[in-house]
């Protein structure tokens, strides 16, 4: 692979604004599928497939010559998972039972190369949210910010600041984890490298405390 040459399937501009910072080129194809879960589905499961079944979905579809890159951001929360919000009822209800508690967000990845080879890989981090009011809550899903995000907030949001503290990946609540997408490519024969640890941290206000596990291919989810 003389240049990484990625096709995104996502719809969502968070992480095309997030793949952009690569400086690679990229495309975009949406992946239309059915996202609900399966009868007695587990969560890990779930959010692999989705995943699994985007990335799938735009090669079959296409077969380009470019890697496809797919994912899937889930909240667990007492095992029970929180999808995109559908309306301001169901965000506001996210966001309180949510509220000063942890819970878990996992990102799977799949990447499929032009011959159709896939590489899988899960993030998994807890997030411990702040003890926000009713009329914060108020104010953030009016605001419309919740609606296109699993468990219905943005943990980089700087108006609302839902998040007291977490442990993992800050880019995988975001919806993209960059060392662990960084580790699949790396499986690739002829890939050529990307500092994607240098430019996540260059871009996000912290130091990541698991990059150089992950990039070591430590299990740290």
């Amino acid at each position: 692979m003389q240049q990484q040459s990625l096709l995104l399937a996502s719809s969502s501009p968070r992480r095309r604004e997030l793949i952009a910072w690569l400086n690679i080129p990229f495309a975009v194809a949406a992946a239309d599928i059915d996202e609900s879960r399966q009868s007695g589905e587990h969560a890990m499961g779930h959010v692999r497939r989705l995943a699994r079944e985007k990335a799938e979905k735009i090669w079959n579809d296409n077969h380009p010559a470019s890697i496809i890159l797919a994912a899937d951001t889930i909240v667990i929360k007492d095992d029970q998972i929180l999808g995109k919000p559908k309306d301001k009822e169901q965000a506001t209800r996210m966001l309180a039972l949510l509220r000063d508690t942890m819970h878990q967000v996992v990102t799977a990845i799949c990447l499929i190369q032009p011959d159709g080879r896939e590489m899988q890989d899960v993030c998994t981090s807890t997030v411990h949210m702040r003890n926000y009011s009713d009329q914060e809550i108020k104010r953030y899903v009016v605001s419309g910010d919740p609606f296109d995000k699993a468990g219905g907030y943005a943990i980089q949001n700087g108006s609302f600041n839902p998040v007291l503290k977490f442990q993992g990946c800050f880019a995988s609540v975001m919806g993209f984890p960059f060392c662990h997408i960084e580790r699949a490519l790396r499986k690739i024969d002829g890939y050529n490298w990307i500092p994607v640890a240098e430019i996540c941290q260059k871009n996000l206000p912290y130091d990541c405390p698991i990059c150089t596990k992950v990039l070591n291919g430590e299990d740290i989810g």
